[in-house]
């Protein structure tokens, strides 16, 4: 919700970008290595490791391949500013309840660096989603609350530096 709420806008400084394929690849030809190994010394090992090696093999080219449909068919992607294509950062931080109106106020203010600085609590009623560039100049935020078995919004979607 927050990321749709991001792509929509009105300045148009955040575009959606496709998720990298740098991991899925390494992972994929991690996976084709280990089967490579598994045939090149197939003779020299006993009957458990060649076991173990190839349950490994499968289980890596198994993942690599799901993470490699899952970049060529995820529609939802990644939000990335539109002048400089740098993909801004996720962070969730938890608060008690009992700091709902302090949250609320840093989030209607804007208060970045507040937010970041506050002490999280051991429960965890009070979640703020933000997504963030690394050098936070740009940041949107929203507070959400633990409610029924599911966290809600509390605060709307509060954006800072995006003009």
């Amino acid at each position: 919700m927050l990321c749709e709420a991001l792509y929509a806008l009105p300045s148009g400084v955040i575009v959606r970008r496709k998720k990298s394929f740098v991991m899925p690849a390494i992972v994929l030809v991690a996976g084709l290595a280990l089967v490579t190994i598994y045939y090149l010394k197939l003779d020299a090992m006993s009957n458990n490791l060649s076991s173990s090696l190839i349950l490994i093999a499968g289980g890596t080219l198994l993942i690599g391949l799901l993470m490699v449909a899952n970049r060529l068919f995820d529609r939802e992607g990644c939000p990335a500013l539109a002048a400089t294509g740098e993909k801004l950062r996720y962070v969730e931080r938890y608060f008690p309840l009992e700091r709902r109106a302090e949250i609320q106020r840093y989030i209607d203010e804007g208060a970045l660096n507040r937010l970041f600085m506050a002490s999280e609590g051991e429960v965890s009623g009070i979640s703020v989603a933000i997504y963030h560039s690394a050098d936070r100049k740009f940041a949107a935020m929203q507070a959400y609350e633990y409610i029924g078995f599911e966290y809600r919004p509390i605060t709307g979607v509060k954006v800072i530096g995006g003009n």
